[in-house]
């Protein structure tokens, strides 16, 4: 007699149970491919990543000081920052959204130095010469029947008309006789055109600007011959203390024991017929 034994293994049309065979290349991309791909991406750009930001200069009112913002746009982590202006290190003031704000009172050339946590570093450069830092200047000058007229401008803050006086040789103060304003066409800035009485032993004229920068000339007269000549001579350097001047006790400085011809060398003349 034959028995059989029926196995314990059901065999059914949809076995279940049975191992399905590996999708191939989809599946290797997507488990082992792509996650490499992701990680040595990102690990990339952590690495190689470098500070982005932006430096905006904003417009002067007084032409005595200015700000400098700091946008930082990236989004890695700072590890320092340092600003810089002609070797003097500056200090900042943080504000929101990873901003920084800087007080500039002279012009320049601003560094700004960013590094990042991973050690990558970006350096922006920015020139600021919106400030005035030039005193005006005297255009020309010429003598008529002891009338002193000069031109004058700034380009800049413009001249500071309440600024001008001139001093003698007796330490007396004058003040203009007349200011004209001269309107420039070709770039709208303004200057004046001055007068002053002027007698043979000279004059020394002081004018501002709006910005509080000082310049000054001396004129004087000497014959040649049977003519006049004015010598007009710029001081180089306004003195220290030019904001404690006082118009009535300051001095008309003594005339140079230097060569003459050198003193002439140096001296503007005009000559009056």
């Amino acid at each position: 007699m034959e028995y059989y034994q029926r196995s314990s293994y059901r065999s059914t049309g949809n076995n279940k149970y049975r191992k399905k065979p590996s999708d191939g290349f989809p599946h290797l991309f997507l488990f082992y491919i792509l996650p490499f791909l992701v990680f040595n991406t990102i690990l990339f750009i952590c690495v190689t990543s470098r500070p982005k930001f932006t430096v905006e200069i904003e417009d002067t009112k007084d032409y005595l000081s200015t700000q400098a913002t700091i946008a930082i746009e990236s989004w890695f982590p700072t590890k320092s920052i340092t600003f810089n202006m002609d070797g003097e290190e500056l200090e900042a003031t943080k504000g929101k959204k990873r901003t920084y704000s800087i007080p500039i009172n002279r012009n320049g050339v601003l560094e700004v130095t960013i590094v990042n946590l991973n050690g990558m570093s970006s350096t922006s450069f920015r020139h600021i010469n919106i400030l005035d830092d030039v005193p005006p200047s005297f255009e020309n000058a010429a003598l008529e029947d002891s009338i002193l007229t000069l031109r004058i401008s700034d380009s800049q803050s413009s001249v500071n008309p309440d600024s001008i006086y001139a001093i003698d040789t007796h330490n007396q103060v004058q003040y203009p006789a007349s200011i004209n304003i001269i309107e420039n066409s070709a770039d709208g800035s303004r200057g004046y055109e001055l007068t002053f009485e002027m007698n043979n032993d000279g004059l020394q004229v002081f004018v501002q600007d709006m910005a509080g920068n000082e310049s000054r000339k001396s004129f004087t007269t000497h014959k040649e011959g049977n003519l006049d000549v004015l010598e007009v001579t710029a001081e180089e350097e306004t003195p220290e203390n030019a904001e404690d001047i006082n118009p009535e006790t300051a001095p008309l400085p003594e005339p140079s024991e230097t060569n003459p011809q050198t003193e002439a060398a140096q001296a503007s003349q005009i000559v009056i017929e």
